[in-house]
Formats: C-alpha cells, structure tokens, sequence
C-alpha cells in the first residue's frame, strides 16, 4: 500500500468536516461579501444558485471573514447519506465536535447515544447540542454545504429545530442548488435572514476581467471580455472552462464566438474543448476516477492501476481541472460537482462497460478501509446487489453487539427489500437490532422471516437457538415470561458451544424469569455464573442488563447495599462503554434513582429519574419504566408538584396501554390512586380503582404482581371509605403471601400500609406493634422512605413509639436503636423532639442563606442543580419549622436566633 494509502484511517471521512482550501484562480467577492456583511448579525446566510456559480467559493471566503473575527466555524459538507436523520445527526455532531473541544466527552455521549434510538434521541440530541454552543463564549458558525442534496423532511425537521431553538451566538450559512424548502418568510419577518441567489453571484464585466485577466493571465481585449461575459451570463463555471481552452487558443475570438448566445449548452462545449485537448492518459485517468465522490492517491491507484496517484492528483490541481483538496493536508480530493457530473456522463457514454468495474474496484478499497457506508454504495452503483449484501451481513452482528443498530438498520435500508432473503445470518441480526431498540413488530417480522428460511439439520442448530433467544428477548420487552425460560434452555446448557453473546442474554432473560417467579436467589446466582459471558461479549448491552437485574433481584431481598453494588456497577459500565448519556446508563440510572429514593435521598432519586425520562421512560424493561413514571410522580406529588405528577402517572398510562403492559397499568395506576387519598379524594381513587387490571391475561409471577398491586391498591381505597377491617384483612392475607415467596421489601411496605390503616381505626396498640416490626426489618436495611410514605399516620405511631422507648414504658431498643426513629422523624421533617431550628438539615440552612441574600426561586434551583418545584418543597418545610409566614419572616426569625451568623 502506498503511503498515502497508510495515511487513511477507518474514520477519516474528515474530509467533509472541514471547508475547503481553494488557492487558485479564486478573485474577492467582494461585491457578494458586502451583502453578507449588511446581514453580519442574522441568524441565517442561505447561498443558493445552480452549479458552478461558485457558492461554496463564497461561503469559505465569508467564513474566513468571521473567523478572523473570532467566530469558531463548523462545516458539514453534505453527502447523499445525509439523507437520512441518524447519519445526518451523526455527521453534524462530528461536525460541532471537531471545533468544540470543550464539548468532546459530551458530543461523543451523544453519538454514542444516537446509535441506540435515532427516533427518539432527535431532538434531544440537538437541544443538547445547542446547550453546548450557547456555553461557548463567543460565536458560533454551523456551514451545511450542498443543502440540495437532503430532501428527507425528519432532516428537514432537524435543521428548523436547530434554527428555531438557537442560542444568540450561533448562525447558520447553507449553500444550495435550489432555495431550500425551509420557513425561509419567517426568518425574513424576523429580520434573521440573508438570502443571495444566482443573479448576485454571476460574475459582472468587472470580476470577469479580473478572472480572466489578473488571475489566468489571457491575452484578451476589453470587447473579448465583454462577450465572454455576456455568452456566460457570468456563470462562473464556465468561464473557467472557457479560460482553460484560451490558454493555447491561437484565435481566442473565434472560440468566443463558437458558444456566444448559446448558454444553454456553453458548459458541454467548453468542457468537451478542455476535455479533447488533454493527454489521453490523463482524460482516461479523469473518467477512471469521477465514479467516487472523494479520492485519495491510494484509491485512484486502484481505480486506475497507476502507481502515482498522489502526484496525479497533484497535477490535476496544478491544471486547475476542477480538482479541490478537501484537507489542508491534500489527502483527500474531490472534482466539483458540475465537472465530476459531466466527467459520469461523458464515461456511461463513451465506456459503458467500464463503470461496473470501476465501481467494484472502489468498493473493494473502501471496504478494506472499513468505510462500509461507500463500500456498500459502490457495490450497488456496481449492480452487485450480492456483494452489497454479504458487506452488510459480515459487519451485521458486530454492529449489534457495539450497539450499532440505527447504523446497521440503516444499511439494510439501503438493499433491495428482498436482499436478506435466503440470509439467516443478517435477518438474526436485522432481528437483534430491531428488538434491542425495541422495534417489536419490526423484531417479530424479521424472526418469522428467519425461521421461514432457516433450515433444518445440525449444522444450523446455534441459529435456531440464537432465534429462540431472540424471541424470548422480545417477550420479556412485553413483559412475558410464559415461555421465556424454555426459550433459552438450550442456550444455558454448558455443553453448548454458543457465542458468549448469545449466553449471556440467554442468562439474562432466565434472571428476568427467576425475579418474576419470585426466585431471587436462583436470579443472583444466574449472574454470578454468567459474569464471564458477559466479560466476552463485546458491547456493554448484555453486561448492564446482567447488573440491573441482580441489583433488582438484591432489592427484593432488602440486600441493599449488594443491589447499590450491582446496580451502579451498570451504571458505570454504561457510561464507560455506551457514553454517559445512553440509553443504558440512563435505565441503571432509574434503577440507581429508586435505591437513592429508599433510603430518602430524593434530590438524587429525583434528578436521576428525571434523566432517566428526558429520552422518553418508554423503554426497557417494565420494571425501568415503573420507576421512571410511577416513582418519579411520587417525588413529583411529594414536592407539590401535583399537575405534574397527575400528568407523568397519565402519561405512563398510556404508555402501558400502548405497548400492553398491564403490569406497568397496575403500578401508575396504583400510584394515583395513592396520591388521590393522600389529599382526601376518595371517590375519585374509588373510580380509578376501576382501571386496575388484573392478572388473568398474564402468566405467573407477571400475574400475580398485577393482582398483588390491585389488592394494595383495593385495600387503601377501602380504609380511605373507614372500612379498616376489610382493608386489614386484605393486607394480613397479602403480607402472608410476601412472605411465603420472599419479597421481603414488598412485605415491609404491605405492613407499613396496615400500620396506618390500624392508626386509622383507632388500634394505637396494633399499629405499634406491627409498625415496631417493620422498622426492625427495615431500618437495618437503609429501607426508610418505604416508612415514611405511610404519611402522617405513620409519623404519629412513630413518635408514640419514641416516647414510649424513652419514658421505658415501651422499650423498643431490642428491635431498633431509638436513635435511629429519632433520624427517621428528622427525615420526615417532623420537629418532635427537637426544637424547629435545630431541626433544620443542612440544604435547608443552605437556602436559608440564599435567601437572605435574595436569591429567587429560580437562582436557588441553578445553584443546588434541583428544580424550582424541591424549592418550593424545601421552602415549605421551613415556613413550618421556623413558623413564618414568607421569606421575608424566615430570614428574619433565623437572624434573631443567631442561625445566619
């Protein structure tokens, strides 16, 4: 290989990320430049004309203007893959990344992220973005050359997006063949628009000159210059090719008036001039080489057999023959867009048979190079649909298993649709990639595909196994676990030879199976002998997964510091491998935001659940999707945030009845109805008691966790109408049936709940002895806030519970330190027995402080990275505590007591 050959690495598609270099034959526009100084401070710069009028000309001149002004610019040369919204967003990242370094760790998250739901990542992904512009101190250029070429309206959709929402330092310049189909008016009504079209770029008398004369040197009258002005209509392009046939014209006027008036067709005749008077050689090196969009010395080696192709390249720049450097290095080339279009005709015209071949040529370098986009694209343009095809399958799994489905999918996409017929291999992995994105039909039609085509015999046994994996990986998305378990028997058998990818999601669907069997020990120990699995495969789906359900399987069995263990292991995991903001992370994250919630960190739980939802909570497992919606309505509706909580639980809802997902049905519902008789609604939570589902339309343990929430749910109503017995006696029978199957914390928040209903009926002794044993159970365990959602019913038992321990008359020490319901009264935020001040948390002594310094609400949120909503919360706590009225009473109370200083 050449060393310009060696100089080309898998991602060096840098080319389209950076404007071009023109050195030559380029004059001032500085005629144009003076239109796009008037509208210097717009929002939006749109060049558009037909090719050749020298619009990207304009557009790196004008940059260059704003970056010698301090302007950071980044470029996106426009690609016919950009036609699509994942590669488009993949590109302008790579784009904002190259010239942001600040952002580096952060845009590559979000690449990352991009890979694993392009649909629902949009448009966080480009408000995301956009926070990271409006943090650069200074201004911001974002270039989208060759605009013409996108027509896909999600792209359309992603750049609107990007110019409605855009922070003050950013501006945006495209360059079009035609006038975009963009609101275009409405940034004209804004006064956010420049707009310059082919007649302001057409070349005047003047500039023609100055082309023609001072740049090219042509021996030429003023009367030459004129016509050739008036014959192009000051079309750029041509008058370069007219400059490059004058240059050895004996009767340069005579040539002039060969295309005069002619200018339909001036750019054919002069190229066909320059093109007739070349070497034969270097004419067939051009043709050879304008079949790929982008050239280096090693590729047009091979398309051409010569050795020199780099200094080929440099002679074809040297001759001004539409070759521009695409790289301040000369790796990468590439002709203009007008000359690489005729330079395809004229070869499909005079060398048809030769295009299939070259085609293939090119398709063998880039796939050597591992750029599969235009190996694939070659392969095609070559009419080898096979070829194209086995590109795909060989890099189909290790796309999935990279966490490269949008990029895969996207691949297939580009194959005829019966491509994958006959292909068990890339329908497997059309079928992975569908499922892990949660695409179920999409996943299901690919399966049934697979297994109309799969054959019989040994020799394919793994393939019918691994679709039996599949298939048991998409019912566990919809929260089934009738068949799951003999689905992936085969695959656990350590006789079995199977990849390690597909063991170790065959043993994460058995844990699933073991947690809703209620087997949580059998799903700790699954992990465990599935660690090594998960250690050779070689993306990071499998091994979160893995963690997530020890963790939740460890929870269960109130083993919370072994659940905290597990689960922020996935998180990191996660965002070592996927990128901090992946899906991954963000559904460890939930589960992370759950344990930070028990143990009554709810700044943390909240902040993480919120994030967990900002790419949309309808994903994972049910269990992910509870805590994101169920969980995080309670925070909400604990914060005072009740239309909030009231429209999350409405949302998850939806979602459930969507996707069928009765048993996510079960958990916002109950939450609701929770929160409805917290605030005395009682007919109201009677009523939502209706949409409760039951577990006759699922299966084992799924079932019977949808009629044990019903069940929870029936009995609060029912304490909620006074009737406490019949509320005590569905409890009592449920807390026998927690135990037996060993959902301990389950258990524990059953007897919370008849705590508070016995409080509620007037047995203070019942409702200390059964709360007594709770906290025995629980406070070990870090289990609080499962406690404290009891309410005000629960506070009352527990300060009974402490005087009596204190007074001797109730000695609970045997079970629980008194100190430790002490700390969890302070949790609560109840000011028994301490004074109110010295009751205050340190967060709340922290606002406190903010506020005698006259931060608002918002201020403080920024500061304590909270929403204003905990504000509010916080602020409510110590209008209580202190007694006062506002802030204004709060501050002044706290300075009397000598709490400020």
């Amino acid at each position: 290989m050449s060393t310009a050959g060696r100089r080309i690495a898998p991602s060096d598609a840098s080319a389209r990320f950076r404007a071009p270099t023109y050195v030559r034959n380029v004059i001032e526009r500085s005629r144009v430049l003076r239109t796009l100084r008037d509208g210097h401070d717009r929002q939006l710069a749109v060049i558009h004309a037909p090719a050749g009028y020298g619009k990207t000309t304009l557009a790196v001149q004008w940059l260059r203007i704003l970056q010698d002004e301090g302007a950071v610019v980044g470029w996106l040369g426009l690609h016919r893959d950009d036609n699509d919204a994942h590669w488009f967003l993949a590109h302008l990242l790579e784009a904002v990344r190259r010239v942001l370094p600040e952002a580096e760790d952060a845009i590559r998250d979000l690449t990352e992220l991009l890979e694993q739901n392009a649909e629902d990542t949009q448009g966080y992904i480009l408000s995301v973005l956009l926070d990271h512009i409006a943090q650069y101190d200074g201004r911001f250029v974002l270039t989208f050359d060759d605009w013409h070429l996108i027509d896909d309206l999600a792209v359309h959709r992603a750049l609107v997006h990007l110019l409605d929402f855009a922070p003050p330092n950013l501006s945006v310049v495209l360059t079009s063949r035609n006038r975009p189909e963009l609101p275009l008016s409405r940034f004209r009504v804004r006064n956010q628009l420049t707009e310059v079209d082919a007649e302001q770029l057409r070349f005047d008398v003047e500039e023609t000159r100055a082309f023609l004369i001072d740049l090219n040197g042509l021996r030429l009258d003023w009367d030459d210059v004129v016509r050739l002005s008036e014959g192009t209509d000051g079309w750029v392009a041509a008058l370069q090719l007219a400059s490059l046939s004058l240059r050895d014209c004996d009767d340069p006027a005579e040539l002039i008036r060969g295309f005069s008036g002619r200018h339909h067709t001036v750019g054919e005749y002069l190229a066909e001039n320059v093109l007739g008077a070349l070497p034969p050689e270097l004419l067939d090196f051009l043709l050879a080489t304008s079949v790929c969009d982008r050239l280096c010395g090693d590729l047009v080696g091979v398309l051409t057999g010569r050795l020199d192709g780099q200094a080929m390249l440099e002679e074809l720049e040297r001759r001004d023959l539409f070759l521009r450097p695409l790289d301040a290095e000369r790796v990468w080339f590439r002709y203009h867009h007008l000359f690489a279009d005729y330079l395809r005709r004229r070869l499909l015209r005079d060398q048809p048979q030769r295009v299939p071949g070259l085609h293939q040529r090119a398709a063998i370098w880039f796939a050597e190079h591992e750029l599969l986009t235009e190996a694939v694209t070659h392969s095609l343009a070559a009419g080898d649909v096979s070829g194209a095809t086995d590109l795909v399958e060989r890099n189909a799994m290790p796309l999935v298993e990279h966490s490269r489905m949008v990029s895969l999918l996207g691949l297939t996409a580009r194959l005829p649709g019966d491509a994958a017929d006959g292909r068990p291999v890339l329908l497997m992995a059309i079928a992975w990639a569908n499922c892990l994105l949660q695409r179920i039909d999409a996943a299901q039609a690919a399966l049934d595909d697979l297994r109309r085509v799969l054959p019989d015999g040994d020799e394919y046994e793994d393939l019918h196994n691994e679709a039996d994996v599949v298939q048991a990986c998409i019912d566990v998305y919809c929260d089934r676990i009738d068949r799951a378990e003999d689905l992936v028997r085969r695959s656990l058998d350590q006789g079995q030879p199977y990849r390690p990818w597909v063991m170790a999601v065959a043993a994460n669907i058995q844990s699933f199976c073991d947690i809703h069997s209620m087997r949580f020990r059998a799903a700790r120990d699954r992990q465990r002998w599935a660690m090594p699995f998960h250690d050779r495969t070689t993306g990071p789906f499998a091994a979160v997964y893995g963690r997530c359900f020890a963790g939740i399987a460890a929870f269960a069995q109130l083993d919370l510091a072994a659940a905290e263990n597990h689960i922020q292991s996935a998180v990191l995991l996660a965002q070592n491998s996927a990128g901090r903001r992946s899906h991954a992370a963000r559904l460890a994250g939930a589960l992370l935001g759950e344990l930070h919630y028990e143990r009554g960190q709810l700044d943390e739980a909240e902040r993480l659940l919120a994030e967990s939802g900002e790419l949309g909570a309808e994903s994972g497992v049910v269990d992910f999707m509870i805590a994101s919606y169920a969980l995080l309505g309670r925070i909400k509706a604990r914060r005072g945030a009740a239309g909030e909580a009231a429209e999350l639980l409405a949302e998850g809802v939806k979602v459930a009845d969507r996707l069928g997902l009765p048993r996510l049905r079960a958990a916002v519902v109950a939450e609701r109805i929770r929160q409805l008789l917290a605030v005395r609604k009682v007919r109201e939570a009677r009523r939502a008691a209706h949409d409760l589902p039951d577990g006759s339309g699922s299966h084992g343990g799924i079932a019977v966790a949808i009629d044990q929430a019903r069940i929870l749910s029936l009995a609060a109503v029912l304490s909620g109408e006074g009737e406490h017995d019949g509320a005590a006696a569905l409890l009592e029978e449920l807390i026998t049936d927690f135990g037996v199957r060993g959902q301990l914390r389950a258990q524990v928040a059953a007897r919370v709940q008849l705590t508070a209903v016995h409080e509620r009926a007037a047995r203070p002794l019942a409702a200390e002895r059964t709360l007594a044993t709770v906290l025995a159970v629980a406070l070990p365990a870090g289990l609080r806030q499962t406690v404290l959602d009891g309410g005000s019913d629960i506070t009352a038992v527990l300060i009974r519970l402490l005087d009596q321990a204190r007074a001797g008359v109730l000695p609970i020490s045997h079970l629980v330190p008194a100190d430790q319901v002490a700390t969890l009264l302070a949790l609560a935020g109840t000011d028994h027995p301490r004074t109110a001040l010295a009751d205050l948390s340190g967060r709340e002594i922290e606002i406190l402080r903010m506020l005698d310094l006259g931060c608002t609400n918002q201020q403080i949120a920024h500061a304590l990275r909270v929403t204003v909503n905990t504000v509010k919360w916080y602020l409510k706590n110590i209008y209580a505590k202190l007694g006062a009225g506002n802030r204004t009473e709060a501050v002044s109370l706290a300075r009397r007591s000598g709490l400020l200083g």
